[in-house]
């Protein structure tokens, strides 16, 4: 090849160093270079090397030569080389210093070259150039190895530097806000509103801070202000929906709930809502509707698979939703929990809902019973209500921890300085469940009860507790866990719990004096288009009978009244109770004849009820944990013979006993004989074979 007249002295672009005495003209370096190239397309890097090192040698300043010797040498994991040649393209070049660093960062991290990272991140401090992108992408990749306070401090650091940018005041208001530190993360979410005014994500991250705080009117106006930036955020539309229908503002979830689904067709969320708030009013066709949706596109939902209970009896299924959800939502952190060889084993409970509600009226002797000699019981409170069963509560365990303002990661930490032996969970997949406690594993044994009628799904939850009616045993392959079988009815009960002595009577409650009452107090969501059409059959069928419903919402007893006209049954043979505090709505149970349970989601804590105040429950068995669970009650109380087996034998037994006062009177006088002397109200024994259950699993597991 032809050479160039012109010469390349010092201080050119492609000049040798000082002590370099001898020139190259600019074609032989493209010549120098052509030849590298040559080499590294060929894979023969050593000799790409050392024509790529003699052309940097020689002054040239080609960012393309800079950055395959770089290339060359991280695939060669030749870091302090790669360092070195990094240094000088920041230096030399106008290579992207952001796009850079975070590719080297990359590989670093990747290959856990920890020293030389941090030193890159302590020198990108020291830079005058921007680097928000690159302490946002180390932030981030600290956040995945579970380092988030570091993240918090390397991004502070950056705030220093960078006081303006929404990108580090986001970054650090979503990491606050999976902290759970709230109100701080609100803080920074507004500072980045005050830079840029009108970001639609901030806006919806400030929402949903707000949400968390219980803070929902904030919460709402900050979604909606997020929709009037960007109007096709379907998260926007589906939580609006989620907080409505958590108020039984239905008509406005709904409307909500279908904006959100118009943009997502897949938004499994708002799907799974939009059934469960169906069901909630009754309104069947559209619960069919968004189950096909659901079915139909194969939807791997990480949702709560709760409302799935109440609409198909498959096990099966069942635990496919659990499984989809806990792996997707909880990521299992395989940690070493010791036997504790404590003197007293420690069991903890973990729930919402130590207060007035249905978990604690079954479970509030049960506490007071445990043997305290033997047992040191530990609470768990991360609800935000507290109340005189809470007090109660207080004085009958070792221990009760009020972790409500807590994470779920202080959460695990606590309870491990606990030493538990044994954790169990009573949400599972219900409102306010706290499962990534269990996730990070507490104890060395996690036991499911009571809470969530069904499997877990969860590598993490060891344990369920059941008993063999619940779960024959031809059915325990749907369960992921090992089942503790109780020896009677899984259920506790208070055998102490108090019935009003106010004397009710019929017309305190709109109902006709000489009727047989059916009745079912279940909530509505339990309540499907089969049953309620059984219904309307018996009343056609036995002159003069009612239903009593307790009501859930006005738009159900709108619909159902509906329903009944459509199957010929006059809107005045159906009455609708109002909620009334525990002892009083015990006392009013004496006014029904006959209560009839609902299907795949049976009565539970509102059969032990019916059972307590003496009315007969009539049950059709079925496949599903939450489908057996009144059959489990009615089978420890000595009532075989109100289990039916089919739905043809249900309709049959509440058509018999509503038209044989007699029979119905034996069978009300059997239940109040057998309260005493069957196992189901005997609290004292169900403790004892619990505690002999527990004792059983620990010592399996020394």
């Amino acid at each position: 090849m032809g050479h160039s007249n012109k010469k390349i002295g010092f201080g050119d672009e492609t000049q040798l160093s000082k002590k370099n005495s001898k020139f190259y003209t600019q074609e032989q370096l493209e010549e120098l270079k052509f030849d590298a190239l040559k080499m590294h397309q060929k894979n023969r890097f050593d000799k790409a090397v050392n024509s790529y090192k003699k052309l940097i040698k020689y002054g040239i300043k080609d960012p393309e030569v800079f950055l395959n010797l770089y290339q060359i040498y991280l695939q060669q994991l030749r870091f302090k080389d790669a360092y070195l040649i990094y240094k000088r393209i920041i230096r030399d070049t106008n290579f992207s210093y952001e796009e850079l660093t975070i590719d080297f960062l990359r590989s670093l991290l990747k290959n856990e070259k920890l020293e030389l990272t941090k030193q890159i991140i302590d020198e990108s401090f020291n830079e005058n150039k921007s680097n928000e992108r690159v302490i946002s992408f180390y932030s981030k990749v600290l956040i995945e190895r579970n380092n988030a306070n570091l993240a918090l401090n390397v991004l502070k650091k950056g705030l220093e530097k960078n006081p303006s940018s929404i990108t580090i005041l986001c970054n650090i208001g979503y990491i606050l806000q999976s902290l759970r530190e709230y109100n701080l993360a609100i803080s920074y979410y507004k500072k980045a509103l005050i830079v840029k005014p009108e970001d639609y994500l901030v806006l919806f991250n400030l929402a949903t801070c707000f949400e968390e705080i219980f803070d929902f009117d904030s919460a709402i106006d900050y979604y909606k202000k997020s929709l009037q930036k960007n109007s096709n955020n379907p998260e926007a539309y589906r939580a609006l929906g989620t907080i409505y229908f958590n108020f039984e503002k239905f008509d406005l979830a709904k409307i909500y709930l279908e904006k959100c689904i118009l943009i997502d067709k897949k938004n499994s969320g708002a799907l799974n809502t939009l059934m469960k708030l169906s069901a909630d009013i009754c309104e069947w066709s559209n619960v069919k509707k968004t189950f096909k949706l659901i079915n139909n596109q194969n939807l791997i939902s990480n949702n709560s698979p709760f409302p799935f209970l109440a609409v198909e009896d498959k096990p099966s299924n069942h635990l496919k939703r659990a499984r989809n959800a806990s792996n997707q939502r909880f990521q299992k952190k395989e940690k070493r929990i010791n036997s504790f060889f404590n003197k007293k084993k420690r069991i903890g409970y973990f729930s919402s809902d130590f207060f007035n509600h249905a978990t604690m009226h079954l479970m509030n002797k049960v506490f007071e019973l445990h043997d305290k000699n033997t047992f040191d019981i530990y609470i768990y409170s991360y609800g935000k209500y507290q109340d005189e069963i809470t007090e109660r509560l207080k004085k009958n365990v070792y221990k009760f921890r009020d972790v409500s303002l807590l994470s779920d990661d202080e959460i695990s930490r606590i309870a491990i300085e606990d030493n538990l032996d044994v954790a169990i969970d009573l949400k599972g997949f219900t409102r306010e469940s706290r499962f990534l406690i269990f996730a990070n594993r507490v104890a060395k044994i996690q036991i499911s009860y009571l809470g969530y009628p069904g499997t877990s799904g969860a590598d993490f939850i060891d344990y369920l507790i059941a008993d063999r009616t619940l779960i024959p045993k031809d059915y325990e392959k749907f369960y992921s866990e090992k089942i503790i079988y109780m020896p009677d009815s899984y259920q506790c009960n208070d055998d102490t719990k108090i019935i009003s002595d106010i004397k009710f009577n019929r017309k305190d409650f709109n109902l006709p004096e000489k009727s047989v009452i059916y009745t079912c107090f279940n909530a509505a969501f339990k309540i499907t288009e089969v049953e309620f059409s059984l219904w309307m059959d018996l009343l056609k069928k036995v002159e003069d009978s009612h239903l009593w419903l307790l009501s859930s919402n006005g738009l159900m007893e709108n619909n159902l009244i509906k329903e009944a006209k459509k199957r010929g049954i006059n809107k005045n043979r159906l009455t609708f109770a109002n909620k009334l505090p525990l002892d009083k709505h015990l006392a009013r149970h004496k006014l029904g004849d006959i209560f009839l349970d609902t299907f795949n989601y049976n009565a539970h804590t509102t059969a032990s009820d019916a059972l307590w105040t003496g009315m007969p429950l009539i049950t059709f068995a079925g496949k599903s944990f939450s489908s057996r669970v009144s059959a489990s009650l009615l089978k420890a109380l000595g009532l075989d013979e109100l289990i039916c087996s089919s739905k043809q034998e249900y309709f049959e037994k509440a058509l018999e006993l509503g038209k044989d006062p007699k029979k119905l009177s034996c069978l009300k006088q059997k239940i109040i004989e057998n309260k005493s002397t069957y196992p189901l109200f005997n609290t004292r024994l169900f403790v004892e074979n619990y505690e002999f259950e527990l004792k059983q699993v620990i010592n399996n597991h020394k």
